[in-house]
């Protein structure tokens, strides 16, 4: 008896299901073709992040202060071997190897950042490549290779290109040993392979938290995510590490320098920072202080920097600030199960925010504070939003169309401000360091060099800007006067000739530095006026610079 062979009919395919066998959606395509080109795509951006450094390079110091600090302290490091303990001495340590290279010389020293933020971009890449898709991947190394606001800092000597830097180290070790994790390996065995890895996480973090003194914070968003994880070992790796690199570091500094003389956290918990006699915040003065700064970086800079909102705004709104803080709680909690890396850097990134809005006074708005996790919030949003695009063909488009217009928008932006800075580039690249001030900034600094230059070398003389002068002097060291201690005469001469101070620069810097509306910063000028009434003897006048927004130089006679 013979079988029948039983013949299969083909199951019939549907136009519906082969078309979508075949079309994956627009943003799996993105990632295949970003992918396929992975390498020319990545090389092309760090080129053009670089030439964007070099096009939006600023050759002066600014007017801040801080950047003109860093440097002085480097060189006192460097020649007088004072530990520069005072607001964090990583990056000071840094900047040696470039003033011991090239002196004071303000633009070959502003190229250190240049070279941090070439080392940020390459190693911002090497963290999230094969952790996030390729389209998130590109768009983040485009946002900080393209955004005016993070290039801003490639020509400074601020902190944060550096501490931009050193992060991306300390996050491409993380999530290195993030991957290395397996629960069912012995503690000794899982050592003896990561131990490495370890070593290299203690050092990173402990110059990462010696560059900002808040960074502290990330070894906490560290412990809980192992600690989230079940990952009980690597929470013992990671205390051990990081403390056994900080004593090592404390002794070190001590035996060599002496113990720190910088009361960082005692300025942190002041009310103002140049007024410790208005004392301490409480504990409602720091939860209002929190809510406060969170309403500046959360409702206007953090859209500032992505383009969101105008660069020149300085509108607040609380609103918007508790929403944008309630975003990014959920999207950080949401990738707990989607993307580890994603939701690791969700972490990091508001245990680092909580830090900075604790630690810094309200009145210090600078948008520099917060720049140093908005690669972290990008990469929280931008792939958040892409997971969510993925569920429908119409949403991918939008999201497509409006990712791109916003990386036009901070290209187009960043041309604009270079083709902006081309003129002063050029006057202070051929000689003239002066260009690009404005009058009354001329004046200080044209007579902070004339004193350097015709006073005695042991002559003490003060400034408001001592920082500042030390630059652009040549660096002849002034003493600085940063608030009004007295307007007392007496007192005032007293304590000046306590300090030796024979000589004043008295400057008419302006309060708004976009205009000259007659108020300029007053700090000397309060404290000289009541001697000029009641001892106009003691006070010489020495020398004018300027007709307008003039500077002053003064001779004191005790």
């Amino acid at each position: 008896m013979t079988q029948k062979k039983q013949i299969k009919k083909p199951v019939p395919v549907s136009k519906k299901t082969a078309k979508t066998t075949v079309d994956h959606g627009i943003l799996e395509k993105t990632d295949k073709w970003f992918e396929k080109n992975d390498k020319k795509l990545f090389y092309s951006l760090l080129g053009l992040s670089t030439l964007f450094s070099l096009l939006l390079f600023d050759s002066k110091v600014s007017t801040g202060g801080d950047d003109s600090g860093y440097i002085e302290r480097a060189w006192v490091l460097l020649h007088e071997h004072t530990f520069p303990y005072f607001q964090g001495p990583g990056y000071p340590i840094f900047l040696t190897f470039f003033v011991k290279l090239f002196g004071l010389k303000v633009i070959p020293i502003k190229l250190s950042s240049v070279l941090c933020q070439f080392g940020f971009v390459w190693i911002t890449y090497l963290t999230f490549r094969k952790r996030v898709p390729f389209t998130v991947l590109f768009s983040l190394v485009a946002f900080i290779s393209f955004n005016s606001f993070i290039q801003y800092y490639s020509s400074q000597t601020y902190t944060e290109m550096f501490f931009l830097f050193v992060q991306s180290i300390c996050l491409f070790i993380t999530f290195k040993i993030i991957d290395s994790v397996q629960s069912d390996r012995g503690f000794v065995e899982d050592l003896k392979q990561n131990y490495l890895k370890w070593l290299l996480f203690g050092l990173m973090f402990v110059i990462l938290s010696i560059s900002k003194s808040i960074a502290f914070v990330t070894i906490g968003a560290i412990l809980l995510f192992f600690l989230l994880n079940k990952n009980y070992k690597q929470i013992v790796f990671a205390i051990v590490a990081f403390a056994a690199f900080r004593v090592i570091y404390q002794l070190i500094t001590t035996s060599a320098f002496g113990a720190n003389d910088s009361d960082q956290l005692e300025m942190m918990l002041r009310k103002e920072i140049y007024k410790p006699e208005s004392g301490h915040e409480d504990f409602s003065g720091m939860i209002d202080r929190f809510f406060n700064n969170m309403n500046t970086y959360f409702s206007l800079h953090i859209y500032r920097i992505l383009n969101l909102r105008s660069s020149d705004t300085t509108k607040m709104f609380p609103a918007l600030a508790n929403l944008t803080a309630i975003i990014l709680c959920i999207f950080t909690i949401i990738n707990y199960r989607k993307n580890k890396y994603v939701f690791f850097s969700g972490l990091y990134m508001l245990a680092l925010s909580a830090g900075i809005f604790f630690g810094v006074q309200a009145t210090n708005t600078q948008d520099r504070l917060i720049i140093i996790v908005m690669p972290l919030i990008f990469v929280l949003l931008f792939f958040t939003t892409y997971s969510f695009a993925k569920k429908s063909d119409f949403i991918q488009y939008v999201f497509i169309l409006f990712a791109s217009l916003m990386m036009l928008i901070t290209v187009g932006k960043s041309i604009s401000k270079a083709q902006q800075n081309s003129t002063a580039l050029q006057k202070n690249l051929s000689g003239d360091v002066y260009f690009g001030y404005t009058p009354d900034w001329v004046n200080f600094l044209k007579m902070s060099r004339y004193t350097a230059d015709s006073l005695a070398a042991d002559a003490e003389i003060l400034s408001r800007k001592p920082e500042m002068s030390f630059i652009y002097g040549n660096g002849r060291k002034f003493k600085g006067q940063y608030m009004v201690t007295s307007m007392d005469p007496d007192t005032v001469l007293m304590d000046w000739k306590k300090q030796n101070i024979k000589y004043v620069i008295l400057a008419s810097l302006r309060r708004d530095p976009k205009r000259n509306d007659g108020n300029f910063i007053n700090t000397l000028h309060r404290m000289m006026q009541p001697i000029q009434a009641k001892y106009p003897q003691k006070l010489k006048l020495l020398k004018t610079i300027g007709t307008d927004e003039s500077a002053y130089l003064y001779e004191i006679d005790y």
